[in-house]
């Protein structure tokens, strides 16, 4: 029936980072206080009345629970509907992810939620190549604008975008010195070796982001389809490898190992200013990494 109501147990815009909770619905990255939602007795006489009735709206709690009605996927606790990419995530996507994602009687729980939410993203921008390269286009100016000094204000429809990415490769170049030449330092004086790891790590990310940049650009003028396969490939490769080492920073960083090694200013504002990107870092590569593992 188009208007049934299911409830369930996962919300694939819920994200667990390192013990941050996020909320990814509509495209965002906001805090959120995880609470547990009854689903399964919900679905035994579920109905629109008795959701609204458990909706919160205050922006900031979650059930990491979803509801299907009338063709369209809501959010348990806001009543938002679930979006992706600026699509409507319709009942029909979200159960061709489900099947896609568990192929048999596997039961999806919100451990299942990053996986799903990939799954979808591939649906909604359909896996083809021209909509990959649009993608890519569209967040990496996203990305650079979030992450340099340029307001979201200033930046218009007509906005040069190799002038966004340049800048911000100027930036990952100083960033990248800036780390090579701390690391030297770290090295002369013989400091702890997880603070010299750490350091080591982040001049080895803006590297590897440098990259990223320089390879989104070159992609944007390729229309032979064999070349841009293989450069969709090494672009899927640079985004793992970011992936992975952001990981690894955060999870550094977190467990306290570099604490009471910090005594300079400057590097103590550069540690703070990453733990604030990492988390974005993680979704914008997480996201690249999803979609093009299914356009090869």
């Amino acid at each position: 029936m188009k208007n049934e109501i299911y409830v369930y147990s996962f919300c694939p815009c819920f994200k667990d980072f390192e013990g941050e909770l996020i909320c990814l619905n509509n495209d965002s990255l906001i805090d959120v206080e995880h609470t547990i939602f009854a689903a399964d007795i919900l679905n035994r006489d579920a109905s629109l009345e008795a959701l609204k009735g458990f909706e919160i709206g205050d922006g900031c709690t979650c059930y990491s629970s979803i509801y299907t009605y009338n063709g369209h996927s809501y959010c348990s606790s806001q009543g938002d509907r679930i979006r992706i990419h600026q699509t409507d995530i319709t009942s029909d996507m979200l159960e061709s992810a489900i099947r896609l994602y568990s192929l048999g009687p596997t039961e999806i729980t919100v451990d299942c939620a990053s996986c799903i939410y990939g799954i979808l993203l591939a649906l909604v921008l359909t896996q083809d190549q021209a909509s990959v390269k649009r993608y890519l286009d569209e967040f990496s100016l996203k990305i650079a604008i979030r992450f340099s000094e340029l307001q979201l204000d200033e930046i218009k429809e007509d906005t040069p975008y190799f002038e966004v990415i340049q800048e911000y490769l100027v930036k990952l170049l100083e960033n990248e010195y800036y780390w090579k030449e701390i690391h030297e330092q770290l090295n002369n004086a013989k400091q702890s070796a997880s603070l010299r790891q750490f350091v080591s790590m982040m001049e080895q990310l803006n590297r590897f982001q440098f990259l990223f940049y320089s390879q989104v650009i070159n992609i944007r003028s390729v229309q032979n389809s064999r070349l841009l396969v293989r450069m969709l490939s090494q672009i899927l490769r640079t985004s793992k490898n970011i992936l992975d080492l952001n990981g690894n920073i955060h999870s550094l960083v977190a467990s306290h190992a570099i604490d009471g090694n910090l005594d300079d200013a400057v590097l103590v504002s550069k540690i703070q200013e990453y733990m604030g990107k990492s988390r974005t870092l993680d979704h914008f590569f997480g996201n690249i990494a999803d979609i093009m593992k299914g356009s090869r």
